[in-house]
């Protein structure tokens, strides 16, 4: 009895949380693909945890018509497992190669085997050989084919993982990518755990509720990318830099040459990139940047963000003489990647900086109207010295 109630207790709260996120990814997002793919296998999940709830009720009941109910939910449930883990895999290929052909040939390769998976089940109130109903105790056994329902769920479970890992370790990301990538993983990986789990010990059944871990994984991510991360470069965005500057005016003040010293940057010319090669080229220069600057700033604890437009801010920890080669480097950082891209046009940026003397939201707030005012300094000091370049090569 006790276990009857957990397992009611386990899906009805897997249902909420799959209802919940569904209901919010149908408001939230858009109508691409991906989209209307994540939401199809939530669905077909959603479907799934309600008949492994009725069968908890229907399977071994003497009610009558129990026994003919007990044969359609089967039949119903062993099959939409197959479904569930084959939308999902489908989901998976889409999202790692972003390929409908993939998703074609995938289809083309497993109709076969599901439609035999479906036969033998449907075949089962005659033949037995997926499963059948023991007519006088109501209760479900698996026939000698049953197997067959890991060899297709569980199996479309560990291809999906299988290419999720080819994908990620041949494919050349963009370091804002990786974030995205470690709760994807959590996402494929709870539901794999669950199946093996299952498959070594047949009485935890815990697959589902390891797939709506991951679905719940996957959704808290993307609340947070939308708070705090910039969609296009994958940076903090002004929200988490406002958070992170709340956090530094309630520290203490530091009692020595080092303290957070904010810097501002923005893209020299930036206008003239997105008036000559158009506002898409605009967006891979602002991409360009944040890459640059998170592989510059990858081993060090720095925080780093798009401030907006085509400005970007980075508060770190150090002494002013450090601040001031941090500058320097970063100039450098740029002309180095200018030199080794092939890249139309070149990317230069201006810095400004300075201290957080004190404590308190006003030394913060001083220390920003310090750094722009800088920022704005060596912004006209760099557009001249580039404008006097571009003469003395047109000449």
């Amino acid at each position: 009895m006790y276990e009857i109630f957990y397992r009611t207790e386990v899906n009805v709260m897997c249902l909420l949380i799959l209802w919940w996120i569904s209901y919010r990814t149908k408001l939230l997002s858009d109508k691409q693909t991906r989209s209307l793919m994540y939401r199809r296998v939530i669905l077909n999940t959603i479907a799934l945890f309600i008949l492994d709830t009725l069968l908890i009720y229907v399977d071994g009941s003497k009610i009558y018509g129990f026994y003919q109910l007990n044969w359609i939910l089967n039949i119903l449930y062993y099959i939409l497992t197959a479904a569930v883990a084959f939308l999902w895999t489908a989901y998976i290929l889409y999202y790692m190669l972003g390929s409908q052909n993939t998703n074609r040939t995938f289809y083309y390769i497993t109709f076969i085997p599901l439609m035999f998976y479906i036969l033998i089940i449907l075949a089962s109130p005659f033949s037995n050989l997926f499963f059948y109903i023991d007519p006088v105790t109501n209760t479900f056994h698996k026939g000698p084919l049953f197997f067959t329902q890991i060899l297709i769920t569980y199996g479309f479970f560990t291809f999906s993982s299988a290419v999720a890992l080819a994908s990620f370790f041949t494919k050349k990301l963009r370091p804002s990518y990786y974030h995205g990538y470690v709760a994807f993983f959590s996402f494929l990986f709870c539901p794999l755990l669950g199946g093996i789990l299952h498959a070594i010990f047949p009485g935890v059944k815990i697959v589902w509720q390891g797939l709506t871990l991951g679905f719940l994984l996957v959704y808290i991510e993307v609340q947070f990318d939308q708070v705090s991360r910039d969609s296009l470069t994958g940076l903090n965005n002004r929200h988490a830099f406002d958070a992170k500057i709340q956090q530094i005016a309630n520290e203490d003040a530091f009692e020595n040459d080092i303290c957070n010293h904010i810097f501002m940057l923005d893209i020299n010319f930036f206008k003239e990139i997105n008036d000559k090669y158009g506002h898409p080229e605009g967006d891979m220069a602002l991409i360009r940047t944040a890459d640059q600057l998170k592989r510059f700033l990858a081993k060090t604890n720095a925080f780093l963000c798009r401030y907006g437009g085509d400005e970007f801010a980075i508060i770190s920890v150090c002494s002013f003489e450090e601040a001031g080669k941090l500058r320097v480097t970063l100039y450098r950082e740029f002309e180095a990647l200018n030199n080794n891209d092939d890249c139309p046009y070149r990317i230069s940026i201006s810095v400004g900086y300075a201290p957080v003397v004190g404590s308190g939201m006003n030394a913060v707030q001083e220390a920003l109207r310090l750094a722009d005012q800088e920022l704005y300094k060596e912004k006209e000091f760099m557009h001249k010295a580039i404008e006097q370049v571009n003469e003395l090569i047109l000449t």
